[in-house]
């Protein structure tokens, strides 16, 4: 390690470093929970130490600037999970096994003081058979759980002699899990058997199959250093009983049952293919009725409750509309509505829901490959006027073969409304989908309707209403407050991390005693802010619904985010960092030359940015006329009654009364 170029700890990933640094360091105290986290990706091994605004792995070390930068964590966002996100790393401290019973007691990391003093804490040790055979898992209540400072110490007595009764052969392993609450909140954990030596003893056990099979289990560790059990047999006449059962499953019977259960899982796995779904929906599901007043809903591909089908979703209700509401998810249901009926993505009661509705309605798409019956209505709402070409504009789509291109046709015909903003609009996302005059609707968005109506209450009453969303953020009412938006970045290699293209502690440094920024990164990308920006950068990428944000912000700093065009309807400055304008626009081109249209000054550099708000007052004057010209050529659609046309033409015959 000491003829390492130092320059080669730049070059591997972060736990990689650390571990080549903490030995060299022999630092054996903060190097194997490093050595855990390495072998057990996401594990958070660590309670890490926060100076001067950084996350560093260990508190040793910081006066060697080498040191310094190799233990700076910062970017792997840590700092910013909740428990329940976390994989805590639990070391395993004490193990006495006596009488069938065995007591286990140990430290589950509580990285920078997540869990407070005061937390209520609770926990249960959890058994489980490595092997899903339909064993059910076996749960003992932990008796003691104290809050230690930078750990959670645990202490749980198991009888497992008398409740815990495998099978026998076929479940052989079974791993152990902690399961943490603190304040309700869960976190579950493995156990790491850090010092082997510790584990010894075994235990009693009496297994379905006999004691024949097994008598005892033994802990052992696991290849990535967990604790578990095994079975095993004392007694001689179990080997024989072992040969016995190897040479029987190599007989024709046990082939022949072996094959069977390989068939069924075959079979299991086909029919929960893609395949067959698509088969389900077109040959089962799109034979049923279809059903008058179900209506399915969809945001960003099931990712959130939010945009113009959540506005036509609340208008509907309260304008008392009868209808049977389904809302799809990604998986996460958090925040979408409770009176609506949920169903995850692509699973079978979602193809159902979507067989027999008689409206779908979304902002993004619909599975490609689902013929929408003629019955039902499809109104595609969109989510935003285009900068760079779309659909058949696009010069990768035009290289295409002309059975793709039928393939890309169908699923655009399936749209019988889609709703539009602008006659700009028309001319490029209208013609790149080449959709026909009947379908447009020009509606404006009905995610924008209460942009408009706070401008209207503004220009009214000549008060800024900042809403309840600043009090949550624990905004101060004598600072303003700027937003961040950029449009989506694909990094590569599935990556999904943002990298701000300006020094976010500088501009705290330079900013913070007059503006509050907010950072909304896209929502297919994650941006990590750290702790020196506490309360003057705040990441407020969560909340799926924008609207309340863009109320809340008095300028907006984007790139080429179609959010540029929602946010003009409220008429407060809009900067433009045009960092990569070139790169960006160069694959696809674009329909409009951002430096001639734009709402706002457009700036290429940080230090341009920094300047340009350092003078918020004055873009407010100077481009006020670059504003009411972008807006009216971008948003003249968008008047604030978007969703109650939506839902006056199509569910007016469903209201109350």
């Amino acid at each position: 390690l000491d003829t390492l170029d130092p320059a080669a700890y730049d070059h591997v990933q972060p736990l990689q470093a650390i571990c080549a640094y903490l030995l060299k360091q022999e630092d054996w105290d903060n190097l194997l929970p490093a050595v855990d986290a390495l072998a057990n990706q996401g594990k958070v091994a660590s309670p890490l130490h926060e100076q001067d605004g950084r996350i560093y792995w260990c508190a040793e070390h910081l006066d060697d600037p080498q040191g310094r930068r190799v233990l700076d964590v910062t970017s792997l966002g840590l700092h910013a999970k909740s428990i329940d996100k976390m994989f805590l790393r639990n070391e395993l401290t004490a193990y006495a096994a006596k009488d069938g019973s065995v007591t286990l007691s140990g430290r589950v990391v509580n990285p920078l003081g997540r869990i407070k003093p005061g937390a209520k804490l609770s926990a249960e040790l959890e058994f489980r058979a490595r092997r899903k055979v339909g064993v059910k898992p076996v749960r003992f209540p932990v008796a003691t759980v104290t809050h230690a400072g930078t750990a959670v110490t645990w202490t749980a007595t198991a009888d497992l002699a008398a409740q815990l009764r495998p099978i026998g052969v076929v479940d052989a392993v079974w791993d152990v899990r902690l399961h943490l609450d603190a304040d309700g909140v869960r976190t579950t954990t493995r156990l790491s058997a850090g010092n082997p030596e510790l584990v010894e003893g075994a235990l009693p056990v009496r297994p379905r199959l006999t004691r024949m099979v097994a008598d005892h289990l033994e802990p052992e560790v696991s290849p990535r250093g967990h604790l578990a059990f095994c079975l095993a047999s004392y007694d001689k006449r179990a080997e024989n009983i072992q040969a016995f059962i190897d040479r029987s499953m190599q007989a024709a019977p046990a082939r022949l049952a072996k094959s069977g259960v390989r068939k069924a899982k075959g079979v299991r796995g086909k029919l929960s293919s893609g395949e067959t779904k698509l088969r389900l929906y077109h040959e089962v599901f799109s034979k049923l009725p279809v059903k008058k007043g179900l209506v399915v809903f969809e945001s960003h591909l099931g990712k959130q409750y939010s945009d113009s089908p959540r506005a036509i979703y609340e208008e509907m209700r309260r304008q008392g509309v009868q209808f049977e509401a389904v809302w799809s998810h990604e998986g996460s249901t958090k925040g979408f509505p409770k009176d609506a009926t949920l169903v995850k993505r692509w699973s079978l009661p979602y193809l159902k829901a979507l067989a027999q509705a008689e409206f779908w309605i979304d902002n993004q798409g619909f599975p490609l490959k689902l013929t929408k019956r003629p019955e039902t209505t499809y109104i595609q709402t969109w989510h935003g006027s285009a900068l760079k070409r779309m659909g058949f504009d696009e010069a990768a789509w035009k290289l295409k073969s002309k059975p793709q291109q039928d393939e890309m046709q169908r699923t655009l015909d399936r749209f019988d409304r889609f709703l539009i903003r602008s006659e700009h609009d028309t001319r490029t996302l209208a013609k790149a989908f080449r959709l026909q005059e009947k379908v447009l609707l020009r509606t404006g968005y009905p995610r924008n309707d209460a942009l408009v109506a706070a401008k209207e209450r503004e220009d009214a009453s000549g008060v800024r209403e900042r809403g309840k969303l600043a009090a949550e953020l624990g905004i101060p009412a004598d600072k303003k407050v700027l937003l961040y938006a950029p449009t989506f970045r694909n990094r590569g290699r599935g990556s999904a991390a943002f990298e701000l293209p300006f020094d976010v502690e500088e501009f705290a440094e330079r900013f913070g005693d007059r503006y509050v920024l907010l950072v909304r990164s896209h929502y297919l990308n994650h941006v990590t802010l750290p702790p020196s920006v506490r309360g003057r950068v705040i990441d407020v990428s969560s909340s799926p619904d924008v609207s309340p944000v863009l109320e809340l912000a008095d300028a907006l700093i984007t790139d080429y985010s179609s959010i540029m065009f929602d946010y003009a309807l409220l008429d407060r400055p809009i900067f433009l960092f045009a960092y990569d304008y070139e790169e960006y626009t160069t694959e696809r081109g674009a329909y409009w030359d951002l430096f001639e249209s734009a709402p706002g000054p457009v700036v290429r550099t940080a230090a341009e940015l920094f300047e340009e708000i350092g003078s918020l007052d004055r873009a407010v004057a100077e481009h006020a006329a670059d504003r009411k010209r972008f807006v009216a050529e971008f948003g003249e659609y968008d008047t604030g009654s978007a969703a109650r046309r939506i839902v006056d033409e199509f569910f007016s015959h469903r209201r109350n009364g």
